[in-house]
């Protein structure tokens, strides 16, 4: 089973609400092809090595404690399979990451802390762009990549909403972490076109609607986390909420038909 970290990045809605940028998978991956997901992968080695964690805001232990907080419960039949901290902080680092290869979008800071927007990194824009690639082939570092622009990883704009483990029925497990991310009104991402294609910014009942209709096809943990997303009016709101509910690491129940399912009244209580 493999520790895993995907971002639900969100923006306000040029009217009201808010959106979520989501990728359609390529057809030819192993993993779920061809549907819409948010961007995130797996934990990698680079991420949790020295020079990772140099290059990285908000991976203290105490940050760290505080955002992993999920708890085993007697409602969900989940393993025992909390990431000690070494593992929480890459997985901070695999998620902005991941955002950056599979969206393009660098949620950074500088060495303080403080968040850099979309005009200090401007003078990068082509760097950025054309060491994508190179980044998810494992060419290029992420923490090289940082300090060759003077920028770190800032891991406090994330928030750990949920953490969920695929059932053994299926031959690919992972222990996926999810996470919500603030992105500007005027933050552009766009699919890397080669894991991932079509990306697009949506209102998450707009998703639902779509899925419901056959245009949009998601996998069941990601409706469930559309859904979530779909009872929050602002990102405000959504943040408030997220740093503070409860995590429970779940897995989903499988029938015989090899479908998720979760029962009722445990809907929303993850």
């Amino acid at each position: 089973m493999r520790l895993a970290a995907t971002v639900m990045l969100v923006r306000p809605a040029a009217r009201a609400g808010f959106e979520v940028f989501m990728l359609r998978r390529s057809e030819a991956s192993h993993f779920v092809p061809d549907v819409y997901v948010f961007p995130g992968g797996t934990l990698d080695e680079s991420d949790m090595n020295e020079e990772a964690f140099a290059r990285a805001r908000g991976v203290e232990e105490r940050v760290l404690r505080a955002q992993f907080r999920a708890e085993i419960s007697p409602a969900f039949p989940a393993p025992d399979a909390l990431p000690d901290l070494r593992e929480s902080a890459g997985l901070c680092i695999a998620a902005l990451r991941e955002l950056y290869e599979e969206a393009g979008v660098l949620l950074a800071c500088d060495a303080n802390g403080v968040p850099l927007e979309a005009s200090a990194l401007e003078p990068y824009r082509d760097r950025l762009h054309a060491a994508r690639a190179p980044v998810q082939r494992g060419e290029l570092r992420f923490a090289d990549l940082l300090a060759e622009i003077g920028a770190y990883a800032n891991a406090r704009a994330l928030a750990l909403f949920s953490q969920w483990i695929t059932p053994p029925v299926f031959p690919r497990r992972y222990n996926a972490h999810f996470f919500v991310a603030e992105a500007s009104r005027e933050e552009t991402a766009a699919a890397d076109a080669f894991e991932t294609h079509d990306g697009a910014w949506i209102a998450p009942a707009d998703a639902l609607h779509r899925c419901h209709a056959g245009t949009f096809q998601m996998v069941y943990p990601t409706i469930k986390h559309v859904e979530r997303l779909a009872r929050f009016g602002d990102v405000e709101s959504l943040l408030k909420f997220a740093r503070s509910k409860p995590i429970y690491s779940i897995m989903p129940d499988v029938p015989a038909e090899r479908q998720f399912s979760m029962p009722p009244d445990l809907e929303y209580a993850w």
